[in-house]
């Protein structure tokens, strides 16, 4: 890895795990895998939740369903690759311990 690739791979392992966790000289290619890894199942989850409604009072009527079935749509179309803070908490959660052992070399 050259060092702009480092720095690029330090800043996802800081989006994920905080900022400051690591820096690029302490990025190696066991962190960078579990990074990847992290980034794509934050990327699933949150391809899937563009796919659930937002909550209705009541019944829905059929109005308030074709509103909410476009934006999503609207959103699928447009290519938003966002990805939801409840993925990014969830993922980085499940991933903290592996990164901070590969970031110690492991």
């Amino acid at each position: 890895m050259d060092i702009y690739e480092r720095e690029y791979v330090a800043a996802v392992i800081n989006y994920f795990w905080g900022p400051n966790l690591t820096k690029a000289h302490s990025v190696n290619e066991s962190a960078a895998l579990i990074a990847y890894e992290a980034l794509e199942k934050a990327n699933i989850c949150s391809d899937n939740m563009d796919l659930v409604p937002r909550p209705a009072f009541g019944i829905p009527s059929p109005k308030y369903a074709i509103k909410q079935l476009a934006k999503i749509g609207k959103r699928i179309i447009s290519g938003d690759t966002a990805i939801y803070n409840v993925c990014k908490s969830a993922v980085g959660l499940g991933y903290k311990s592996a990164i901070q052992i590969a970031l110690m070399g492991g």
